[in-house]
C-alpha cells in the first residue's frame, strides 16, 4: 500500500507528485506549521491541498516566508530544501498554495519531483559514479538560473 517506491526526476511534471502515504502527513504538519506563524489558510485551489492568503505571508530572497521542507535521499547525505519560491504557487490573486499534488495510493512511483521544485537549483548527475549532486537554492545567492552563467 505505499506504491511501488522510487523517486523519479521529472521536468514535465510541473509539480511534485507525491503518494498519499507521503503526501497527506506533509500537508498537515505544514499547515500546522503555518499555522503557528500566523499564516491564514483559506480554501484550497484544486489541484493543490493546502492554500493560504497571500497577504498574511511576508516576502523574502526565497520567496514566501513559509515553512521549508527538506527532502532527503535516503542513505545519502543528499538535501535539497526547499524554500516559499519552490514549495508554493500562486493560484489565483492573492492565494498561494502548496505546491504538491496527491498522487493517490496507488501510483506508480511513490515521489515525482516535479519542474517547480527543481527551479534555481543545480543537478549535476555523476553517471560513471552512479551519484547525483546538488547545490542550494541560487535564491541564496540572489541569483537564479536564468541568470547563471552555469552550464
Amino acid at each position: 500500500t505505499k506504491g511501488v517506491g522510487g523517486t523519479k526526476i521529472s521536468t514535465t511534471s510541473p509539480y511534485t507528485i507525491l503518494h498519499s502515504y507521503i503526501y497527506k502527513p506533509l500537508v498537515q504538519n505544514f499547515i500546522k506549521e503555518a499555522l503557528l506563524n500566523k499564516i491564514k489558510r483559506v480554501e484550497s485551489v484544486a489541484p493543490f491541498g493546502a492554500c493560504f492568503d497571500l497577504k498574511t505571508v511576508p516576502k523574502t530572497i526565497t520567496g514566501p516566508a513559509v515553512p521549508n521542507i527538506d527532502l532527503v535521499l535516503e542513505g545519502s547525505s543528499v538535501r535539497m530544501r526547499l524554500y516559499g519560491a519552490n514549495s508554493m504557487v500562486e493560484a489565483k490573486k492573492n492565494v498561494i498554495c502548496l505546491a504538491f499534488i496527491d498522487g493517490g495510493a496507488e501510483p506508480t512511483t511513490s515521489i515525482v519531483l516535479g519542474g517547480h521544485q527543481l527551479e534555481n537549483y543545480i543537478l549535476e548527475f555523476d553517471l560513471t559514479a552512479s551519484t547525483l549532486g546538488l547545490s542550494s537554492s541560487l535564491l541564496l545567492q540572489n541569483t537564479s538560473c536564468s541568470h547563471s552563467r552555469v552550464y
